[in-house]
């Protein structure tokens, strides 16, 4: 696992190195760039759509959640008084 976890950062770091630098590899790379995401707009617009709709619905829960607490102990603590004002 930690052996997987090594190649992809490795690669990663690769293709940034490849990308800041102006070298016949930068030119391959955003050519394969522009080749696999053609015509995948659509699904790019509807992952980061989701994803958004699920980063929201978490921060509501999480909003709800020391709503909840509070009432429930009819203390707040410190902690969740830090969050319930930084949410509002």
């Amino acid at each position: 696992m930690i052996k997987l976890l090594f190649a992809l950062i490795l690669s990663e770091m690769v293709l940034t190195m490849s990308l800041m630098f102006q070298t016949p590899l930068r030119k391959l790379v955003v050519i394969a760039f522009d080749l696999a995401k053609q015509g995948r707009g659509p699904l790019v617009a509807k992952s980061v759509g989701g994803t958004m709709l699920v980063v929201f619905i978490s921060t509501l829960y999480g909003i709800m959640d020391i709503q909840r607490r509070s009432v429930d102990a009819g203390v707040v603590n410190p902690t969740d008084q830090v969050l319930a004002y930084s949410l509002q």
